[in-house]
C-alpha cells in the first residue's frame, strides 16, 4: 500500500509505504500501486505548486 501524504505548513507531497502519525502530515490518499500514488502526488503538487518527495525504499 502506498500513501500520499500533504504537509500545508512546509508545502510538500509526500510518497511513501509507512504511516505516518505527525500531526502536519495529511493523509491525502492510499492506493495498491506505486504508479497511481505518484499519479495523485504528482497532481497534487501541480495544483498546489508544492515540492514532490518520495522514500526511496519504497519503490
Amino acid at each position: 500500500m502506498f500513501y500520499v501524504y500533504v504537509n500545508k505548513r512546509k508545502q510538500r507531497v509526500l510518497i511513501t509505504r509507512e504511516r505516518i502519525r505527525d500531526p502536519q502530515w495529511r493523509l491525502a490518499g492510499a492506493h495498491p500501486a506505486a504508479a497511481k500514488a505518484l499519479r495523485h502526488g504528482r497532481f497534487i503538487a501541480d495544483v498546489r505548486d508544492y515540492i514532490l518527495e518520495w522514500d526511496l525504499l519504497s519503490f
